[in-house]
């Protein structure tokens, strides 16, 4: 595989912000990730349909930080490490504007399931001086490769792995960075799984090798108590949006619907219904954790910010039916619209992943696109 690197001390303007419009988010948005490292155009056909079919924000995976050791006595630099051929990648997003699509939001993701965390022993600038190094790559085009980036740091299979505790160092480098990134007219978002932003318990802690309390699969140790609630207490104005993940393995989502067999449909306008009864956002209990430093509080997730994440076809696989939870189209658009009558509806609905769309005959980027009613925003390019 082709890796694409930039090293910090290459940076034009280190130290320095470099002012960008801000690409606008649509009103409602359809978010989907993809895992094509856009090495070949031709292999890109799954990626320009699930456009087509109105999935306004892709997120592309994954990047990462990489310190490099120059010399002896000299100081560990910063690059930035990605799959991603970045040559082909702007010649995709010339071809997607070309055919009509220049709204669509490009975002890159940091983390990932058995993924790293930020590195320790940098201040947030570096880190987003080097990505800024990165973004800024100039290939007969003045434009960022990316209009924003995702969170999507989690845990790590080996229970004993340091990524499955979240180090203050990383909570807070991930929040200024996140800050930066705003100020700079960057989209921020975060994909907690639906444990690490839990709105049915107070429970914090770092750590995300933990169990559930419900009498069922205890033996399933890979849970968080709330750990991204700590981004959201102290900079939620720099995120955009927040993608969370019913498709989390045994999640709270799972054990109603598989377990105790409540409606598919039902069981996502009781989750909005208990958010937005929350009228002070959901408490968490930050004094679990001394390391902290904060008090116990109510934490914000407005509907605004709200997007609805789910597993495509790949969650009817024979071997995950009670693991991952999947929603049918049809439960979705019932909640949906339920939602909506109400004047509840979250900011939208998005899917992991793209390469997967078709599978076992499911389409969910043009499902949900029927959903969200998409077409006079994306199909014109009007942006709200």
């Amino acid at each position: 595989m082709m890796t694409s690197i930039c090293a910090l001390s290459l940076h034009p303007n280190r130290g320095q912000s470099i002012p960008l419009l801000r690409k606008p988010l649509a009103k409602n948005i359809l978010v989907a990730y993809t895992s094509n490292h856009c090495q070949d155009l031709e292999d890109m056909d799954k990626v320009t349909k699930a456009i087509q079919d109105g999935v306004n924000v892709l997120i592309w995976v994954f990047i990462a930080f990489e310190p490099v050791v120059v010399g002896d006595n000299s100081p560990a630099r910063l690059r930035m490490k990605s799959n991603l051929d970045v040559a082909n990648y702007q010649l995709y997003r010339r071809k997607l504007a070309d055919m009509g699509y220049p709204h669509v939001a490009h975002l890159v993701a940091f983390g990932g399931w058995n993924g790293p965390h930020l590195p320790p022993g940098y201040a947030s600038k570096d880190l987003y001086e080097a990505f800024q190094t990165y973004n800024t790559q100039a290939w007969q085009t003045s434009e960022p490769l990316f209009d924003g980036i995702d969170w999507d740091l989690e845990g790590h299979d080996n229970l004993k792995s340091p990524t499955n505790e979240f180090t203050m160092e990383c909570l807070d480098q991930m929040g200024e960075f996140s800050q930066m990134a705003k100020n700079d007219g960057f989209i921020v978002s975060m994909a907690p799984p639906e444990s690490y932003l839990d709105i049915t318990s107070s429970q914090f802690s770092r750590f995300v090798n933990l169990t559930y309390p419900e009498p069922w699969h205890q033996d399933f140790e890979y849970h968080g108590w709330n750990v991204y609630a700590y981004i959201l207490s102290k900079w939620s104005d720099a995120i955009d949006f927040v993608f969370v993940q019913f498709y989390e393995s045994y999640s709270h989502a799972a054990y109603q619907i598989s377990n105790l067999e409540v409606d598919p449909g039902d069981f996502l306008v009781g989750y909005v219904q208990q958010l937005v009864s929350q009228e002070e956002g959901m408490m968490v209990h930050f004094e679990d954790d001394s390391s902290v430093g904060l008090k116990n509080q109510f934490v914000s997730l407005p509907l605004s910010k709200l997007v609805l994440g789910f597993a495509n076809g790949w969650a009817l696989n024979s071997d995950l039916r009670e693991k991952v939870v999947f929603f049918e189209s049809n439960a979705l658009k019932k909640a949906y619209l339920a939602l909506k009558n109400i004047g509840k509806e979250p900011r939208g609905m998005g899917f992991w992943v793209v390469e997967e769309e078709g599978k076992h005959g499911v389409y969910y980027a043009k499902d949900l696109n029927d959903i969200l009613n998409l077409q006079l925003e994306g199909m014109s390019g009007a942006i709200i």
